[in-house]
């Protein structure tokens, strides 16, 4: 099979091709410039463009969409899909909500999220084709709120980068890393940015920016810097801590923020996943397990928690673990409710061959006692432990933590005994997710600067600014999308106005119908290789190309062809006209 090398995978390095413009005050490169693209950077991208500003979008991927493309569902107040099933839900209850769950939260952004998730967010979405047709329970909500358009929340980026790339007066620069945003001497801000691929800068200015670069969590150092010691009764951060979140989720927004006088908030409010698994492919990322069939094990061998209870109780008994790791047993039967994901190689059968049989991954043995020395457990605290869950569960119920029967609402018949060999030990580590803090922003997600005093023409949105403090402490479900969406608005519509303060609303790009988007190299145009050879190729890793070549890998991996992409209107090459970048969006969910 001969297969395509190609350097764009989405968007390519969009042109910026301005009219000349010599009024006073001096010309810029866009009304705005939205520093990244995730779902908070196209909501705000789209929002300021719809207020007749020209937006400049720069973005450090090769792709648009961010991590929402990997992330679930938002959660939403009133929607028509709530009253489909009878649920009553009313911004008053989600807001003693979002209270109760976070314990912090920011509470004048809480009420405004409530009560405007149904016209800033759902409507909103709605407009692009976008509808919700999965709503399910979670334990922060008293009516459940949490909403899926179908599935994974890719089928929310990819209809609003539908609308972006068609959208006049609306462009991208990719592979364009901000490396610094500044000031200049006419008042307007000078992004400088860097080429991934060939390190070359340039500056563009704008009189507004949005910073939406996303969350720090990928950042380890600014991780274990804000790691609060509420988290954990042994103080410091984890020994070791596995990366749970996107490739460019480094804090870049953080920095270009305090670049520019920005102050911080909550960096110390992180969400810590307790369930990694060090991805095979790549130790230092983690995967996230899930198996309700399974018991919780600590370092004695002992059970240490109802597996049962919600995320915020189980999440508080592994951080006061030693080391912060615990263990997943089960047996053969369970192995059947094993889930893993976090990466676009996993499927059924590379479950079991690249992790269950994987000796690095997981332990297991034909007795209690040859897997308790296989994970290195105390095996007679182990096979005690075991002995007595068994019991419990024939008994119908759980003496220990209450997992099953009178006080759980769970009989012991729903939970099965761990009797049938093949046993399984999974070692669990802390894994990185989520910021909950970072730049400080006003109500109209102006960035907050000296004196307590907003930046004028400076705004954020999204993760970077913890999505506003809108989950407090604890991060609950869909309150990280939905938040990033209200916020990315509000930032788009204020800094439209702020640059007709500034006394400019440049003029229009200037694009044919069917213009060149895509700025290309000689490196960069297609050609044909065999699969020896990209798989070559794929072995050594090219500064810029990291989802190239993440997505090429799965080509490789689930031996897909050319044609599984593209087609005689996008063939093996650069995505160059607007139809190209079309078909090319379609072709997002062969990995997400």
């Amino acid at each position: 099979m001969s297969l395509p090398v190609h350097a764009v995978a989405l968007i390519g390095a969009f042109t910026c091709l301005l009219n000349a413009c010599t009024s006073n005050p001096p010309p810029t490169d866009a009304d705005v410039i939205v520093i990244g693209s995730g779902i908070a950077g196209l909501s705000a991208a789209l929002e300021a463009n719809a207020h007749a500003a020209n937006v400049l979008i720069i973005e450090t991927a090769s792709v648009a969409g961010g991590h929402a493309v990997k992330a679930g569902g938002f959660a939403l107040v009133g929607t028509p899909l709530q009253e489909r099933k009878g649920l009553k839900d009313t911004p008053n209850l989600a807001f003693d909500d979002l209270m109760t769950w976070g314990e912090d939260p920011d509470p004048d952004w809480v009420r405004l999220f409530v009560e405007n998730s149904r016209s800033e967010i759902h409507d909103w979405l709605g407009g692009f084709g976008i509808r919700f047709t999965i709503l399910l329970d979670t334990p922060e909500d008293t009516v459940p709120r949490f909403h899926f358009a179908g599935g994974a929340a890719v089928n929310v980026i990819v209809p609003m980068l539908r609308e972006a790339v068609t959208r006049d007066n609306l462009e991208f620069i990719m592979n364009a890393e901000a490396v610094d945003l500044a000031m200049n001497e006419t008042g307007r801000y000078n992004v400088r940015i860097r080429n991934t691929r060939s390190g070359v800068q340039r500056n563009y200015t704008a009189p507004a920016v949005i910073i939406a670069t996303g969350g720090f969590q990928s950042n380890l150092d600014l991780v274990r810097q804000n790691f609060h010691p509420r988290d954990s009764e042994h103080g410091a951060a984890p020994e070791r801590l596995l990366i749970g979140s996107g490739q460019y989720a480094t804090g870049t927004g953080i920095r270009l923020g305090q670049a520019a006088g920005a102050q911080l908030i909550r960096m110390d409010r992180q969400v810590t996943f307790i369930n990694g698994l060090p991805d095979p492919h790549d130790p230092q990322r983690g995967l996230h397990v899930e198996n309700p069939a399974a018991i919780k094990i600590n370092a004695k061998g002992n059970r240490f928690v109802n597996e049962s209870a919600h995320s915020k109780t189980i999440e508080s008994a592994v951080m006061r673990l030693d080391r912060r790791m615990h263990w997943l047993v089960f047996d053969d039967k369970g192995r059947k409710k094993l889930r893993i994901r976090g990466a676009v190689w996993l499927n059924r059968d590379t479950i079991v061959s690249e992790i269950l049989d994987n000796p690095d991954s997981v332990h297991q043995a034909n007795t209690i006692t040859e897997l308790a020395t296989a994970a290195g457990l105390n095996a007679d605290s182990l096979q005690a432990t075991i002995d007595r869950y068994n019991r419990l569960v024939a008994d119908g119920e759980d003496l220990d933590f209450a997992r099953f029967g009178p006080l759980s609402g769970q009989t012991g018949s729903a939970v099965q005994p761990v009797t049938s060999p093949p046993f399984y030990a999974v070692r669990l580590l802390p894994m990185t997710r989520k910021s909950m803090g970072g730049l400080a922003i006003d109500m109209n997600t102006q960035v907050i600067g000296p004196g307590n005093q907003p930046i004028e023409g400076l705004f954020a949105a999204g993760e970077v600014t913890g999505v506003a403090g809108i989950n407090g402490s604890h991060g609950g479900s869909g309150t990280f999308l939905a938040p990033s969406v209200l916020t990315g608005r509000i930032a788009g519509r204020n800094s439209a106005a702020s640059a007709r303060r500034a006394g400019t609303i440049t003029a229009a790009f200037n694009h044919p119908d069917e213009r060149p988007r895509i700025t290309t190299d000689t490196e960069s145009q297609a050609r044909l290789m065999t699969s020896a050879e990209l798989r070559s190729l794929l072995k050594h890793q090219r500064a810029g190309y990291w989802h190239w070549e993440r997505s090429h890998a799965v080509v490789i991996e689930r031996a897909l062809a050319c044609t599984d992409c593209h087609s005689p209107d996008w063939p093996t090459k650069p995505a160059i006209t607007l139809r190209q970048q079309l078909l090319q969006l379609e072709t997002c969910t062969q990995c997400h």
